[in-house]
């Protein structure tokens, strides 16, 4: 092979990998603003229609619930509730309620996931969020179901654009402890953000700086730790992910 072909094939390579670099980071822009991907940047990332990869580069195969919506889409999240906010819980056993329902019977429900939430902070959502929700004399009732998490057994689900930014966070975290569930040796966290990037299950923002606040809070939490002396970060055995 002359040298100036394989200099030609070298340059090719090194092109194609800063496009494919743009096209992930173009991605997770359109994911931030809440927007559907365009089909062209679907084909350049191997995506099909349903926005699954078609590419045979191997990705972890996403986390796995006992049950899920019918309702539910591929670029869907989900997010335990107990760990969502008091206002998504609110909206999101609105969504799942077949009428109005009556302010004492929201609190009740909300405090049975959420029972450290005072019963106040709980009526004061129906007051904050006109916008969302209608309140008449037959109760509370959603102006947008669709604009609102879905709740499923033990999780909300929805589009990461109707989840709070903790929520979405929390999602990008489980994510992470569900790729070290996988790597027995460990991950680095430029590895970590590599494979989150791959994934195309998961709906959050990734980059170098987010992932290692996550690996921070995962450490003071007790769900994963450093490799001896090394960069890696691996899954504590006291975490298990039998909640997928």
């Amino acid at each position: 092979m002359s040298t100036d072909r394989l200099r030609s094939e070298e340059e090719a390579f090194a092109s194609l990998t800063e496009l494919l670099a743009s096209a992930r980071r173009t991605k997770m822009l359109f994911e931030n603003a809440g927007m559907a991907l365009p089909e062209p940047l679907k084909r350049v990332l191997g995506m099909n229609g349903l926005g699954r990869a078609e590419t045979t580069r191997p990705h972890m195969p996403p986390i796995q619930r006992a049950s899920v919506p019918d309702e539910a889409q591929d670029d869907w999240i989900s997010v335990r509730a107990q760990e969502s906010t008091p206002t998504s819980v609110v909206l999101a056993v609105l969504r799942g309620a077949k009428g109005p329902m009556r302010a004492k019977d929201v609190v009740s429900t909300v405090t049975k996931i959420l029972p450290n939430v005072p019963r106040g902070s709980i009526n004061n959502i129906g007051s904050r969020l006109r916008q969302k929700i209608r309140r008449t004399k037959e109760g509370w009732m959603l102006v947008n179901p669709e604009s609102s998490p879905l709740l499923d057994n033990e999780y909300l689900w929805g589009p990461q654009a109707v989840f709070e930014k903790t929520e979405v966070a929390a999602h990008r975290r489980e994510s992470i402890l569900h790729l070290l569930s996988g790597h027995q040796s460990g991950l680095q966290i430029v590895q970590i953000v590599e494979q989150l990037r791959q994934c195309p299950w998961v709906h959050a923002p990734i980059n170098k700086d987010l992932v290692k606040a996550d690996m921070g809070e995962l450490k003071d939490d007790g769900k994963v730790r450093r490799v001896g002396n090394s960069k890696k970060w691996e899954l504590l055995q006291t975490d298990s992910r039998s909640n997928h």
